[in-house]
């Protein structure tokens, strides 16, 4: 993949600096905020190389790019106005207020203000755990300095938790992040933990003050944070220009500060409280089954990017009672099921490259990182996804019944292994053997269940072989394609679009059609059909992958004009109807109905070679020839 067109080509489709508010990227995603989502092309999007799939989800539009998305994430901020402010009203749409809508600004939130401090929690977890290790096997005394200096070094991103969240809720609410850590600060501060906890009751100005503790908390400064955003914007009203400089944060200090210890704090700590006990009421009554619904419809919830919702939950367990029981188990289960199902598709299929896809999502599914394998492998078969699920199911059982403990807030896998470490040893074998379980139950259920494999063997001839030294297909034997469709040949580098005509899709060429039908150029399958009609995937027998795409934004038509005759997985016949299109009613409606025909795995060849004089064209002439 070629991070740098990647980034452009994702950039130029989901409308760029006029339409992206903001960026981050996940471990496997790009997370965008834009100011209208719909204008995002995102079929064009999904067929870009190196992207596995976008979705606009929990009020972000995600690109999934899979363990390369830093490189991308790096190319595409390169790309971005410094000039532009995010918060530009002038181009802020309607705030959608449905149920819908609000649920999605929720969502989006939520992400925005836990995803950057991921990376700290995880890397104190994993700590915290080592060391726990090192404890119960010898290798440490906890009484030793080194300990203790490794533990204050491992508790210190949950103690100070709360200015972690101070400054990351300053980002997501648009407001001073400087002073958003001094709120945490004073949540925090030793001498207002001594008053506190002292024997006589604290008030201020005849206030009560609740004897509550804030470190490891989560929402009591998220809640002031947010309440701060508004009294900054009032403090900024009043503030005269010459003193704005201090009396600005002055007014805020002292209207947040004692807010938030009289009333936002104690609120949001029994909010906390309320949705760890929730969880734990909800596990005493149903039981094992709630492990087991949440490892089933994990790859769902991923899917489509809302895995980032339970954050507050997983935080709040992990603040008390000090590990979790539900969402990061059941993320073992799917985790390890997805990594499985991959492996086994990789032993199975007989695409030597989908081989070699699959294997590579199967190592990143064991350790941690679902996303390869969800959209490069089980998304694409369907029937192991289902596969995936029944293991994860069943490997959620175990883990239920066991009441299997979460200690650190890190994607669980191998690598996270002692994530599920404690005093009580028998709960890593559990860990263990939920993992064995959830891997065997999904290998087996991928060979029982079966898939349609994505490679067409080749008809067999009666010629004599060929020696062996002639049967490397990429180099002594040409792969002819046909034209799809009657028209005027146009070089690609002609296409008034970026993704096309700078190749970043792959080589080929483009017709300007002169009727409305697309015809099958080769014989082989219908690998993807696009919802909105407008593009099309084939696959030859002898291996080539050809996308083509009639018009240029026809995507916007929502399949409107268009009629497909085939649907995913047929085997196809040179010359058989495919797809038909009205042609007049598409230009009248304004698009560009030239249509570029790729190979979008140019790389597999050592040449693709586009027949660009050939003029007027038709479905018998010769268009590209696959050296």
């Amino acid at each position: 993949m070629n991070y740098k067109d990647t980034a452009q080509a994702i950039f130029n489709k989901v409308g760029g600096n006029d339409n992206i508010n903001s960026v981050i990227h996940c471990s496997t995603r790009l997370r965008m905020t834009l100011r209208k989502p719909e204008l995002a092309r995102t079929d064009e999007i999904k067929a870009l190389d190196g992207v596995m799939g976008a979705v606009n989800s929990g009020g972000q539009y995600q690109v999934i790019i899979g363990n390369d998305v830093g490189y991308v994430y790096n190319e595409l901020v390169k790309l971005l106005d410094p000039d532009k402010s995010s918060s530009d009203e002038a181009e802020k749409v309607k705030a959608d207020r449905s149920l819908k809508g609000l649920f999605n600004a929720f969502a989006s939130m939520i992400a925005g203000i836990f995803q950057p401090i991921i990376p700290a929690i995880a890397a104190s977890g994993m700590l915290k755990a080592l060391l726990l290790l090192c404890t119960v096997t010898g290798i440490m005394s906890k009484e030793s300095q080194t300990y203790m200096v490794l533990s204050v070094i491992a508790d210190a991103a949950f103690y100070f938790l709360p200015m972690l969240l101070a400054f990351s809720s300053a980002q997501k609410f648009k407001t001073n992040p400087f002073v958003s850590v001094l709120l945490g600060g004073v949540l925090l501060h030793p001498n207002l933990i001594s008053l506190l906890g002292g024997e006589k009751a604290v008030t201020f100005a005849g206030l009560p003050v609740a004897s509550v503790q804030y470190a490891t908390s989560v929402i009591p400064i998220i809640l002031t944070i947010w309440f701060m955003s508004y009294i900054e914007k009032f403090a900024d009203k009043i503030s005269p220009g010459p003193v704005k400089i201090f009396l600005k944060p002055l007014i805020v200090i002292l209207i947040v500060a004692p807010v938030a210890l009289i009333a936002l704090g104690p609120l949001g700590t029994y909010l906390g409280l309320g949705m760890s006990n929730g969880v734990f009421w909800i596990q005493e009554r149903i039981g094992w089954l709630t492990v087991v619904l949440m490892s089933i419809v994990m790859p769902l919830i991923v899917m489509f990017g809302m895995h980032k919702v339970f954050y507050p939950i997983i935080f709040a367990a992990l603040a008390s009672p000090g590990y979790e029981t539900l969402v990061l188990i059941a993320m073992l289960a799917s985790n390890m099921a997805q990594g499985a199902g991959a492996f086994a598709v990789s032993l199975k299929t007989k695409d030597p490259k989908f081989k070699q896809i699959a294997l590579s999502a199967g190592i990143s599914g064991v350790f941690g990182i679902t996303e390869p394998a969800l959209y490069g492998v089980h998304l694409r078969l369907k029937k192991t996804l289902f596969a995936c699920m029944i293991g994860a199911g069943v490997a959620g059982l175990f883990a239920g019944l066991v009441n299997l403990k979460a200690y650190a807030a890190v994607g669980p896998g191998f690598a996270s292994l002692p994530m599920f470490i404690s005093e009580d040893h028998s709960n890593l074998v559990y860990a263990l053997i939920t993992m064995a379980i959830s891997i065997v139950v999904t290998f087996i259920a991928v060979y029982v269940i079966g898939f349609k494999d994505t490679v067409t063997e080749p008809v067999k001839t009666e010629s004599r072989p060929e020696p062996a030294q002639a049967q490397d297909k990429s180099i002594k034997s040409k792969i002819v394609i046909f034209a799809p469709m009657e028209g005027e040949v146009i070089p690609l580098q002609q296409v008034k679009d970026e993704a096309f005509s700078q190749e970043a899709m792959g080589k080929g060429i483009a017709i300007q059609p002169s009727s409305g039908k697309v015809v099958a150029p080769f014989d082989g399958t219908v690998d993807t059909v696009f919802r909105t009609k407008h593009s099309i995937g084939l696959k030859s027998v002898e291996g080539v992958e050809l996308l083509i795409h009639i018009g240029l934004d026809t995507v916007k038509l929502k399949g409107q004009h268009f009629t497909v005759h085939v649907q995913e997985g047929d085997v196809i016949k040179h010359g058989q109807l495919l797809i038909e299109f009205e042609l007049e009613a598409i230009q009248k409606a304004g698009y560009d109905t030239i249509t570029p025909i790729i190979v979008t795995n140019t790389p597999d060849y050592l040449e693709i070679m586009s027949h660009e004089n050939s003029g007027k064209t038709g479905p018998e002439k010769p268009l590209i020839t696959v050296l």
